[in-house]
């Protein structure tokens, strides 16, 4: 075998030996646990938060997904995906939040992982309402 030959194979291994790595790295659990300190108000009475107004719908706002599960209960989530911080959605059909890009699913009521890569709850915060403002605080 010649040097050059023997060179670009040398080097072609040493780059295949460094692929299952990246590919690791590239669907590890990442750290996404969404914004923190989160304090807001949303008035439902502006056309921009009516939506909340009815059962089943949901609001991205502020780095938090807020869910109307009931004319009384709202939840309200980190709108991050725990494993790679996509942004999630809440499902009216399917009654919980999923992920568009791996596939996660998670509870509505608890955001406990329901299914797919994740393997950490959505962070929950809280949700109060007074008259028609609801306050979201971590």
């Amino acid at each position: 075998m010649e040097r050059k030959e023997f060179l670009k194979k040398t080097f072609a291994l040493c780059g295949l030996s460094l692929l299952p790595a990246a590919v690791m790295e590239s669907c590890s659990t990442a750290s996404n646990s969404g914004p923190t300190n989160v304090n807001f108000t949303l008035d439902l009475t502006t056309s921009a938060n009516a939506t909340l107004n009815t059962t089943g719908n949901s609001l991205a706002t502020n780095g938090v997904l807020v869910i109307c599960l009931s004319a009384s209960n709202y939840v309200a989530y980190a709108y991050a995906c725990t494993h790679q911080g996509c942004q999630v959605s809440y499902s009216k059909a399917y009654g919980k939040i999923l992920c568009p890009c791996h596939g996660g699913s998670f509870s509505a009521s608890t955001g406990a992982v329901l299914g797919g890569p994740p393997q950490t709850a959505l962070t929950k915060y809280t949700v109060t309402k007074n008259g028609n403002i609801l306050t979201i605080k971590s």
